[in-house]
């Protein structure tokens, strides 16, 4: 919406332009676009999207899914949700899906394919999240206020799916390897206009859908056919956006001390790194006084009398890398898939080691030599050890720990002792209050369609 803002207001400062004095001409502001095309919203989308999306994990999953533990009497970490929990969700992400399908739209016109197919990977990831943080949600008409569309209808939330499969689909025959992106020649930020990465990113994000939706079949048709469907197949493909933390590519937090005041390393989250002799313990959480890791128990009833660690500010520090797909999730979507039967049994240990070892060499650490002689980090046969080593490769990764566990109810997160009777973790969150102004047909239908607009309501994925 401000790149569609800033486009509007130079359409008009042209207008003016044109019938200024020649003294007038050779003054205008060189900062103000007068022509837009696919590659100009393509940054700035990637940019707000992942500062975003690294906030959200930051003040919610982190300590929903027990990275972190608030010293408050109340907050997240012991399930105290309100009306507003996902309004910035709603918000950001719309706004954004804004300037995605213009993307789409100048594609189109310039006949760049590429970029239509980029456009389309992006509006899936969108969608995706949006569908799975609220249900129903505008999809068919959604960002189409230019076209007289000021109240969209709510899709179903398994339409919308559908439709993010096929936007997927066609968006990998689009891709075209051999072309690169015409207007982001010094390179995008994402994948400095590397088509092939962009193709393996849709790719990947085509396997996260069609597990969330236990759509085995096509699942395994993709798994088993790399040259039709490539994916991300090392840390190099993944898509981790690097932010330098210098204008305008600021880090996601203001001030350091904002990220780790008040708050505590969790002890589950502790505990298994630990366990595994994992040097990510040290990268994600400080040391106490005696050099140890300790973590506080999520949503204590009394606060320890003892030292624990607290977050390390140094993953909340650009330069950075934000994680928007990693290659750690497509390897444990393999093993998935083999521990349940749906490709080869034989897959499942690979594919768990190659994601685990991707998952800590994506911090610039080695795997500990005989990290895999450990009973606690060996592959064990089960869903519970994949899901819990998925767990860390989804550190930092919007809301897609809650999305997991919302549908597998893995890992094993302990319940706090300070977690009121009748708090519960959320299925999905409430839809933004403003809507009952701002679009309440909508609203209403889609409520009455859901079976209300409650915490405990069950996404179809989830059933």
């Amino acid at each position: 919406m401000k790149i569609k803002t800033l486009i509007l207001s130079c359409v008009a400062s042209m207008g003016v332009l044109a019938s200024c004095s020649d003294f007038d001409a050779i003054n205008k502001n060189p900062d103000l676009l007068e022509t837009v095309n696919p590659g100009t919203m393509l940054d700035p989308v990637l940019y707000d999207m992942a500062i975003y999306n690294w906030q959200r994990y930051n003040s919610f999953t982190g300590e929903v899914m027990q990275y972190s533990s608030s010293s408050s009497s109340g907050g997240y970490s012991r399930y105290y949700f309100t009306e507003s929990a996902g309004t910035g969700v709603w918000s950001n992400y719309y706004s954004c899906l804004s300037n995605i399908k213009e993307i789409e739209k100048q594609a189109v016109a310039y006949n760049e394919p590429n970029y239509q197919a980029i456009s389309l990977t992006l509006q899936g990831w969108v969608m995706q999240m949006l569908a799975d943080t609220f249900g129903d949600v505008p999809y068919t008409e959604a960002c189409r206020a230019e076209e007289g569309i000021t109240q969209p209808k709510f899709d179903d939330q398994q339409a919308v799916y559908e439709g993010i499969l096929e936007g997927l689909k066609n968006a990998n025959d689009l891709y075209d390897e051999a072309t690169p992106l015409a207007y982001n020649t010094s390179g995008d930020l994402l994948f400095g206009s590397d088509v092939a990465k962009w193709r393996k990113f849709n790719n990947s994000l085509l396997l996260r859908v069609l597990l969330r939706a236990g759509r085995t079949d096509e699942l395994k048709t993709v798994l088993e056919n790399a040259s039709a469907y490539p994916v991300f197949a090392s840390n190099d493909d993944a898509a981790l956006l690097a932010i330098s933390g210098t204008f305008p590519e600021e880090g996601p937090v203001t001030r350091p001390q904002d990220f780790y005041i008040a708050r505590s390393a969790a002890e589950f989250f502790v505990d298994n790194l630990n366990a595994w002799g994992d040097p990510r313990v040290a990268l994600f959480t400080t040391p106490t006084g005696d050099g140890n890791y300790v973590g506080v128990p999520s949503g204590y009833e009394t606060a320890p009398d003892y030292d624990v660690s607290g977050l390390n500010v140094d993953i909340a520090t650009a330069p950075m890398r934000i994680n928007l797909m990693s290659y750690a999730e497509v390897e444990f979507i393999r093993a998935e898939a083999a521990q349940r039967g749906i490709i080869s049994a034989s897959e499942a240990g690979p594919a768990y080691e190659r994601g685990v070892r991707a998952a800590i060499e994506q911090w610039d650490v080695e795997v500990p030599e005989g990290y895999f002689d450990n009973p606690d980090a060996a592959y064990d046969g089960t869903l519970d050890r994949i899901m819990l080593q998925k767990y860390y490769a989804l550190f930092f990764c919007d809301q897609q720990q809650w999305f997991e566990y919302m549908r597998t109810g893995l890992p094993a997160i302990p319940r706090g002792d300070g977690v009121p009777e009748g708090n519960e973790m959320p299925h999905r969150l409430l839809y933004p209050a403003s809507l009952q102004r701002s679009n309440m047909a909508g609203y209403q239908a889609a409520v009455e369609h859901m079976g209300g607009d409650e915490f405990d309501i069950k996404l179809f994925w989830q059933k």
